[in-house]
């Protein structure tokens, strides 16, 4: 090749690096715009109906009450990023990866996809500046009050919100039982357990042990239905408690915190695990953690996105191995584990 052939070859590369990383700016930068997008579809309940296959707009707009131009623009949208499929009939049909947004699949995505939607959310998103200004949660600006005040005084999110804790609680489960490894504890208290399906879960695969499901009064009222499904009623003991101000659960041979640590800064942390660490006393029981860790500089994980929830909109933060190790010496405990290096893990740690 020439030189000037050589060159233009390389300008061509380099023109096309350049195209490509903007048109990657473009999709990161769109990135609200398609949150909104697939949002829309899951409250409409597009994938449930195009399980048995593809389906015309206008069915779809007829079924959800939608414009059908405008539902066309969004299903559009959607399929440019894999939702859908876009038939060259006009018609839309499921992708594997819109499935996970069916209201059947157990544990897939869809509640998570609805919190991001829900105004408790996405308005604090827009004061999101406030948060990096000042470190503050820009959720206690734009309700003039902290996330869980805001639960209390606002019923119908309070539901959806706990409803969606015990979504995570199924998944956790799943993931952390034979990890957990629950036989080789007499008796294990869930501290802010929910409706109780996490340590259900556990007293099945040990039933020879007993539990304590330890949450506000409002949350472990819907726990008998929950405990009596999975025959553990009569071995685990259900008790109403603020974790910061009632009085914990004692005599337990493992405390569970499931993704509790990370809606608090380190201060009010230190807090919850000294009162824990009291509770405990001179026995050699376990405090059981699972929650996210950061991994290093420049990988991509959820945990570093979920942090910024985190930030904005309850005033906490997911932790690197370093900063977690760094709350159980502050607080009376060491970690006795190796942890997955990131995303979802199991933190085990003893006292000292």
């Amino acid at each position: 090749m020439t030189d000037a052939s050589l060159a233009a070859v390389a300008n061509f590369d380099e023109q096309q690096a350049l195209d490509l990383r903007e048109r990657q700016i473009a999709v990161l930068g769109s990135a609200k715009q398609i949150a909104n997008v697939i949002y829309v579809v899951t409250e409409l309940g597009v994938a449930d109906l195009l399980v048995d296959g593809p389906v015309p707009v206008a069915q779809l707009a007829a079924a959800t009450e939608s414009h059908e131009d405008a539902l066309r623009r969004i299903l559009r949208a959607a399929s440019a990023v894999g939702i859908f499929d876009e038939q060259e009939d006009g018609s839309f049909a499921l992708t594997p990866l819109g499935e996970g947004l069916t209201s059947a699949r157990i544990g897939g995505l869809r509640p998570m996809v609805q919190f991001s939607g829900a105004d408790f959310n996405r308005l604090p998103y827009a004061e999101i500046l406030h948060s990096v200004r000042t470190g503050e949660p820009a959720f206690n600006k734009v309700f003039g009050m902290g996330f869980y005040d805001y639960l209390q005084a606002h019923p119908e999110a309070n539901r959806f919100f706990e409803g969606f804790m015990a979504h995570w609680s199924r998944r956790l489960a799943d993931r952390f039982a034979a990890e957990l490894a629950p036989e080789r504890f007499g008796r294990i208290a869930d501290i802010g357990g929910s409706n109780g399906y996490f340590l259900a879960k556990m007293l099945q695969r040990h039933p020879e042990g007993t539990g304590v499901l330890f949450d506000l009064p409002e949350v472990v009222a819907d726990a008998e239905p929950l405990l009596k499904e999975h025959g553990v009623t009569e071995r685990v003991e259900v008790r109403g408690g603020d974790f910061f101000t009632d009085e914990l659960p004692a005599g337990a041979d493992a405390y569970i915190l499931k993704s509790i640590v990370h809606n608090w800064p380190d201060d009010t942390c230190v807090t919850l695990l000294r009162r824990i660490r009291a509770a405990i006393g001179d026995a050699d029981s376990r405090l059981i953690a699972i929650d996210q860790i950061v991994p290093p500089r420049n990988q991509w994980d959820h945990a570093k996105i979920i942090d910024i929830d985190m930030l904005v909109l309850f005033g906490g933060k997911e932790r690197d191995l370093r900063e977690w190790q760094a709350l159980f010496t502050a607080s009376g405990f060491e970690l006795v584990n190796t942890p997955a290096s990131r995303g979802w893990a199991l933190l085990e740690a003893r006292p000292i």
